[in-house]
């Protein structure tokens, strides 16, 4: 009877003892926890930046208040305990709560300017913003920052316009009195109401010449010779394959291309609006490229890889390739992606609010040094005059080679 007892007694202590689920206060409370505890168990290392210690300070005292807060304060909220986490790849979703305002921006050289916005105040098109309900427009993108998921400065100002959008941020942070309006303070002495509405916005692009590399930025991939066919311009937007034809046909047709040529004697490939997808895909370009380099069919400093704010995850991936392969001219903006980077994102939904959350479950280690991005050799911002003019002094300063 002792050694029955005892064996029973080992089985019962050799189980894993089942996680207690606490009490909830409300929908809310419960959400909170399910974020937290499912990041912790998924992610591939959620504390690399910021400490557990403060990671579930900031997700008691969220829950401690989730009785007294609006859903929409929630929602921001968890913007910045995933900002904090300092992972680009890991994002939740905007709630409805959240609505958006009549105007899009451009974070550009010289400051923050209107590119699309309302029919009734078109004639803003393209003027710069100095501050947005009286507090000027450097503060708030320091405040507004602190609810973006960034791992350079390249990134952030391609992230925080989307939030720039939203009444309710402004409100949330004591810039606004209204949670459906915003006032923009223009340069020029002009002030204008926003109110949330869904409406179509008229775009500079409506009345400005549309440069070349913003003329396809839905097709996934594309050509055109330019300067009489001295120079190929291959624009590479997604990391996908077009169903009505294969990045390996495409990367055969620029092939056939250049064999017939005898005039095309520069490069140029476009990763600038390449937010990722599928890095590998891209490799039978790549493997041309180092094909032509090494049987000095091209130069290498006749190639030119195109980088910017919106080059992020594959696409940057496939930016290091073509380096390590062919060494190529990089010239543009720093990448909003980092090279060593948490990514390969899967989601789960939080329970009441159905919110998504995306996180990363992959840490990739490619380069030695671990930089914040990928940094060109010639950098090359887009100005306001630029965007008046639609011009592109990138692809401008290449034909001056």
């Amino acid at each position: 009877l002792t050694l029955i007892l005892v064996s029973v007694t080992l089985m019962t202590s050799s189980c894993k003892k089942e996680e207690e689920v606490p009490n909830f206060a409300n929908n809310w409370d419960e959400d909170i926890y399910v974020f937290a505890d499912n990041l912790k168990k998924r992610h591939k290392n959620l504390f690399y930046k910021v400490s557990k210690d403060e990671f579930y300070s900031d997700i008691q005292i969220l829950r401690s208040k989730s009785d007294s807060l609006s859903s929409t304060d929630i929602n921001i909220e968890l913007f910045k305990i995933i900002s904090k986490i300092g992972d680009s790849h890991t994002s939740i979703d905007s709630g409805p709560w959240l609505t958006t305002l009549p105007f899009t921006v451009e974070w550009l050289s010289d400051g923050i300017f209107i590119t699309a916005i309302n029919d009734e105040n078109s004639q803003h098109l393209g003027k710069k913003i100095v501050s947005i309900c009286g507090v000027n427009i450097e503060n708030i993108l320091e405040q507004f920052s602190t609810l973006v998921a960034y791992e350079n400065e390249s990134c952030l100002r391609w992230f925080i316009v989307s939030y720039l959008r939203s009444p309710e941020i402004y409100h949330y942070f004591g810039i606004s009195d209204s949670e459906t309006s915003i006032i923009l303070n223009l340069e020029d002495g002009i002030d204008i109401e926003l109110k949330s509405e869904n409406t179509e916005l008229e775009s500079i692009y409506n009345t400005t010449p549309i440069p070349l590399y913003l003329s396809n930025r839905n097709d996934y991939y594309w050509f055109t010779p330019l300067d009489n066919e001295k120079i190929l311009y291959i624009q590479y937007n997604r990391a996908r394959e077009r169903n009505s034809l294969s990045f390996q046909s495409f990367t055969n047709q620029i092939s056939e291309l250049i064999n017939q040529s005898d005039t095309i004697n520069k490069i140029v490939i476009d990763l600038r609006l390449n937010s990722g997808g599928n890095s590998l895909i891209a490799k039978p370009l790549i493997d041309l490229m180092h094909y032509y380099v090494n049987n000095s069919r091209l130069l290498r400093e006749n190639i030119y890889v195109v980088i910017g704010r919106k080059t992020f995850s594959s696409a940057v991936l496939n930016s290091i390739e073509l380096m390590n392969a062919i060494d190529p001219v990089f010239i543009g903006e720093p990448s909003g992606g980092k090279p060593n980077h948490f990514g390969e994102v899967e989601t789960f939904s939080l329970p009441f609010s159905k919110l998504r959350v995306s996180y990363s479950i992959k840490y990739f280690n490619w380069v030695q040094d671990d930089p914040p991005s990928i940094m060109p050799t010639t950098t090359i911002e887009l100005s306001s005059h630029d965007l008046l003019q639609g011009t592109d002094p990138i692809l401008e300063y290449i034909l001056t080679q």
